[in-house]
This record gives C-alpha cells, structure tokens and sequence, in this order.
C-alpha cells in the first residue's frame, strides 16, 4: 500500500523538468571550463543556481540568464552593503577601493539584467566586466597586504557569477 501511495505522490508532484536540469548542467560544466583553473567548481555552480527555486522550472536559456542575474545582482548588491559597513570599522585604502570596485560590480549585474532582452552583446560584456571588477578589488586587498577573508569568498561569488552569466549570454 505505501508503495502505491508513493507511486501516486511522485506522478501527481512532478519532479524538477529533466530539460531544466540538463540546462544547469550544461551551462555548469561550460562555466567550469571557462573560469580560470580551479576557480569555480561544478558543485558551487549547481548550487548557486539552484538556490532559486525557479531554476527547475526554466525553459531556456534566457529564463535561466534572468535568474541568475538577478541572484548574482543581489549577491553583489549584499557584498557591497557588507564591504561599506566593514569600510566604517576599518578604514583601510583597500577596503576603500573595494567599496569602488563593488559599485561597479552591482552595476554591470543590473545592466546586463536589464539588456537581455534588448543587447544581448552588451549584456554577455557586462556580466564579464563585473568579474572583473571583483579581482580588482582582490588584487587591492593582496597588494594592500588586508586579509578579509569574507571580502575574499563574496569576490569569488562574483566571480562564479560572472563565469555562469558570461556563459549563459554568450549563447543566447
């Protein structure tokens, strides 16, 4: 009887559409292989994306981009409330240019969002250009000799970000 019930439950609520899975999977091992060695791992990739629940249910490519630029813009709008928080405890010239670089992160995340549907060349520039960003401000904090840390592991969100986003757009 439970085995029958449990048929019913698993036909009745679907699981996640196979297509929207081997979507996430394609773009994650693409982003892998894009990223510089070792950067960003296959896991990481899965689990950011997934952290949305609307991920399952994508159809395509531009579904998938406008989710994950709007957990990568929220991400990077988070970072840089932190990194401005943290540059009012410790000012220090690194953190400084940090809190400059991040304004320029969220900034390329919110424009490549809002020209998915207008430019899509523009758009695919923009989600590279905010990872760029980010190793800016890691490279501020090495040659600064300032070890931050959480600093460092949202940069790398970034970065995980920008690879997912610059590998999503460049196929659309």
């Amino acid at each position: 009887m439970a085995f029958a019930v449990s048929l019913l439950l698993v036909f009745h609520f679907p699981l996640p559409t196979n297509g929207a899975t081997k979507l996430v999977e394609g773009v994650c091992k693409e982003a892998v292989d894009y990223a510089t060695k070792g950067t960003l791992s296959y896991g990481s990739c899965l689990e950011a994306l997934e952290s949305d629940s609307r991920t399952r249910s994508a159809s395509d490519l531009k579904d998938l981009a406008k989710i994950a630029l709007q957990l990568a813009l929220a991400n990077a709008t988070a970072s840089k409330a932190y990194i401005d928080d943290l540059l009012k405890k410790n000012h220090t010239a690194a953190i400084e240019k940090c809190s400059f670089s991040y304004k320029f992160v969220v900034g390329s995340f919110w424009s490549a969002l809002q020209e998915l549907d207008e430019d899509i060349m523009t758009a695919n520039y923009d989600v590279k250009i905010a990872g760029d960003d980010a190793s800016a401000c890691e490279n501020e904090l090495l040659s600064g000799g300032v070890k931050v840390p959480e600093i460092s592991r949202r940069n790398n969100d970034v970065q995980l970000y920008s690879s997912i986003g610059f590998v999503i757009t460049n196929k659309l």
